[in-house]
């Protein structure tokens, strides 16, 4: 598994994401969405259910699992520091 390409693949995907979690929220809040290139591939339950499908889906690991919730995260003591 390329390190650098899962990165990207990430990012992506959590932009395109981002763009469209508004229109998401009314039939799939709380939900998990499995996703590759940018491209919503299902809603599941549970991250575990999505991430076993991920892994079946796509053995090269380039994907990622976004939550659908307009909860902000927390980062722990990280999204507290100020540079």
């Amino acid at each position: 598994m390329n390190r650098d390409l899962q990165h990207q693949q990430v990012d992506q995907n959590y932009d395109a994401f981002q763009r469209v979690l508004s229109t998401l929220l009314p039939a799939h809040r709380n939900e998990f969405a499995l996703m590759r290139d940018r491209e919503i591939i299902a809603f599941y339950a549970k991250p575990g259910a999505a991430y076993s499908d991920g892994i079946q889906r796509f053995p090269d690991q380039l994907f990622s699992i976004q939550e659908v919730t307009d909860e902000p995260i927390d980062l722990g003591f990280y999204s507290h520091v100020a540079n």
